[in-house]
């Protein structure tokens, strides 16, 4: 029985080993292809300027909406024409029933003229139309570029985030190897080896998730771009030295209010509006039609008294040129009925100008705030928690292999690193997001003029580098050893 229950615990531990082994087979197989996720971010690749002026070109529901433009332009050429004449020709004979031989034959010619300018004032409407599609079709492109900015600006900071994963790998593995060191001279227990390597098994799970959210990121992106789910995409780094904006925030408001295509829009309907109403007014006056015409007949007249059996036939032929003038008189239909759409559409234009101009202060306020906080919150991460996290760690690290500090201790030490790395690429991603709202909410592209100097960040000095790291982990380790 004994002897049962020792080769029952032999193949327990064989069978827990082995499942530890293929955990970290397969842990080990997903870090490594997650390592491939880097070749998305290249300096060849497409900078987020390239990625808007493809979906500018290639995403077909933009395609369909600049349609909208040949469609006003087609209504601005109908609009301009003038109205074609009309031409009544008529001949009559009874001779077609078996009578005699007359004829009747007329041709008119007519032409309408508009008065009151209506022709004018379509040409206006469309002109108008046209206007109004284009400045939807910039308010719709400025919509999608938000879009692929945020996108873009998520995989981005995934991308970030995983380098920052893969490097603390390394960087554990390095001490791994140093670990192993003391324990095989009984400086340390086993378990804070045992404890380091659970780390890294923790640490790659975290890098295998953040590499399958960059993937669904960059899927995403692609559909907002309108590049082929297939196709390989590379993106360009993002400049991690943002500029702060020179400008107040009634400046913006300002320019928000003389920029915004939604709000050239709806100033736009509001004229529209306007001159649809002069077009409904100008209805009262009837227009005016002319005409001229030519008309030829030819009659018979027969005389039997002279001669009953050979009666005396006579041919009368008339030609006759008219003139003619027509109106229509508004005794009945005043276009009442124009009128008082004409007049309902410039009160809602009216009243959607004044609500979208409030929406637009308070969509710029809340806008810029947004930009200040995320670039205050920037500035601390860069400057202050991030610097200090990487030099907490490389102390912690340092203490660690002279035996000051636990491995307990370490672990939590990079740990916070992680977060406030994780802190800093969400900062920098809102960042980026902001004045993309920013940029949205004031109705055009802040040029680099609008900037003032570069915000000051050590955060690029402060990424862990796995060689610095390993050579003084293993420093460290040698000086203990003597």
């Amino acid at each position: 029985m004994k002897i049962l229950c020792k080769k029952s615990r032999h193949l327990v531990k064989i069978s827990l080993l082995g499942l530890k082994v293929l955990f970290c087979f397969v842990v080990t197989v997903f870090t490594q292809d997650a390592m491939k996720s880097f070749e998305i971010i290249s300096k060849d690749g497409l900078t987020v300027e390239k990625l808007v002026e493809i979906a500018k070109s290639e995403r077909a529901d933009l395609q369909a909406a600049k349609q909208r433009l040949k469609i006003a332009q087609g209504k601005l050429q109908q609009a301009s024409l003038l109205p074609n004449p009309t031409i009544d020709i008529e001949y009559a004979s009874p001779r077609f029933l078996g009578e005699k031989p007359e004829t009747d034959f007329s041709v008119k010619l007519s032409q309408n003229f508009e008065l009151g300018g209506k022709r004018q004032k379509r040409k206006l409407i469309a002109e108008l139309e046209l206007q109004q599609t284009k400045a939807e079709l910039a308010a719709l492109e400025k919509q999608i570029e938000i879009e692929i900015i945020s996108a873009y600006t998520n995989a981005i900071a995934l991308s970030r985030q995983l380098n920052t994963l893969q490097r603390l790998i390394s960087a554990d593995q390095e001490i791994i190897k140093a670990t192993e060191a003391r324990v095989s001279e009984g400086d340390v227990a086993p378990l804070d080896l045992n404890l380091i390597k659970v780390e890294i098994e923790r640490l790659k799970i975290q890098a295998v998730q953040t590499k399958a959210e960059l993937e669904t990121q960059i899927l995403d992106l692609k559909l907002k771009v309108g590049i082929p789910i297939e196709e390989q995409l590379s993106l360009s780094p993002q400049d991690e030295k943002p500029m702060l904006v020179d400008f107040t925030l009634s400046e913006l408001i300002e320019t928000a209010l003389r920029e915004r295509p939604d709000l050239q829009a709806v100033k736009l309907s509001k004229e529209i509006a306007e001159a649809r109403l002069n077009l409904a007014k100008s209805g009262l006056i009837p227009d005016l039609t002319t005409s001229i015409g030519f008309s030829q007949t030819k009659q018979i007249f027969e005389f039997p008294l002279m001669s009953p059996q050979n009666p005396t036939s006579f041919i009368k032929r008339e030609k006759a040129l008219g003139f003619g003038v027509s109106l229509n008189l508004p005794i009945f239909n005043r276009n009442q009925g124009e009128i008082a759409v004409a007049t309902a559409e410039k009160m809602q234009a009216t009243k959607t100008l004044e609500f979208l101009e409030n929406k637009i202060k308070a969509d710029v306020t809340n806008a810029y705030r947004k930009y200040r906080a995320a670039i205050e919150t920037l500035v601390i991460y860069s400057t202050q928690i991030l610097p200090r996290a990487e030099a907490n760690l490389q102390s912690v690290n340092a203490a660690y292999g002279f035996g000051e500090f636990s491995v307990f201790e370490l672990i939590n030490e990079q740990r916070r690193l992680i977060e406030n790395s994780n802190g800093y690429n969400q900062a920098l991603r809102d960042y980026y997001v902001a004045l993309a709202q920013l940029e949205a909410a004031v109705g055009k592209k802040l040029s680099k003029s609008s900037f003032a100097s570069p915000i000051n960040s050590s955060a690029q000095q402060t990424q862990i580098d796995k060689e610095k790291l390993s050579q003084s982990v293993q420093k460290f380790s040698k000086e203990k050893q003597k």
